[in-house]
């Protein structure tokens, strides 16, 4: 189904606002796709309309060797631009280190903290942004739809798209993520489709008949409760 993402930012705010009585695990980047979510948010908790002290965050990947002390990294855009600005517990937030040398314990450690911060041990909101080539987060097209948590060689369009993120040239060549079947576990996932220049794209999405691995953001046909959102740019609405 498909929504005008303005929609999206009303019902992902309803989520806490209520939130002193429940404990959600949200799994969230700020991108292109997403980044007007944040803004809706801070709102929100600056008006009294949201209480994020009870939530937990956990990022769903990072670019191979940073961190969110890398500036300009996803955990650095998180941070500086979401968690610094609302009233969240430090220690519920787990942001992904790729600097770290034992990467297989930083995505067992990861997947440690969804199972132990949710009810059910699996993400409670999922909000994802598809790329140019379709990928969830850093799974790039080939990447199995059983994929867990792990370290991931960059498509030649991830690497060059990525380098929007950064005020100079950055050396993009892997990354470490949570794999589509952590995604798939979810209770409720929302993927975004913003802009003219995600179109192409789209298309591919809402045309697939079958999950198809090159295409990583069909997977969404697999899950049991999943939601697509785009703007009138990315569909072509006049």
């Amino acid at each position: 189904m498909v929504y005008v993402a303005g929609t999206f930012c009303r019902n992902i705010s309803c989520v806490f606002r209520f939130s002193h009585n429940i404990f959600q695990l949200i799994h969230c980047l700020w991108n292109f796709s997403t980044d007007f979510i944040k803004d809706i948010l801070i709102q929100d908790y600056q008006q009294g309309k949201a209480d994020f002290s009870q939530a937990s965050f956990a990022a769903m990947d990072e670019w191979l060797y940073m961190s969110d002390r890398t500036k300009e990294s996803c955990g650095y855009f998180l941070r500086e631009h979401f968690l610094n600005h609302v009233n969240y517990a430090p220690e519920n937030v787990r942001l992904w280190d790729g600097t770290v040398s034992d990467t297989q314990k930083e995505c067992r450690d990861v997947e440690e903290f969804i199972k132990t911060r949710s009810v059910n041990g699996t993400l409670d909101y999922l909000v994802l942004g598809a790329g140019m080539n379709g990928h969830l987060a850093l799974n790039e097209p080939g990447t199995s739809f059983d994929s867990r948590a792990h370290v991931t060689v960059l498509d030649p369009v991830t690497q060059k798209v990525g380098q929007k993120y950064f005020s100079s040239e950055a050396s993009l060549s892997g990354g470490i993520t949570l794999g589509i079947d952590n995604f798939r576990q979810a209770r409720r996932t929302v993927l975004m489709v913003n802009g003219a220049a995600k179109a192409e794209i789209l298309s591919k999405i809402l045309n697939a008949t079958a999950p198809d691995e090159q295409i990583p953001a069909t997977a969404l046909l697999t899950f049991e409760n999943a939601s697509l959102y785009c703007d009138r740019e990315a569909i072509k609405i006049s």
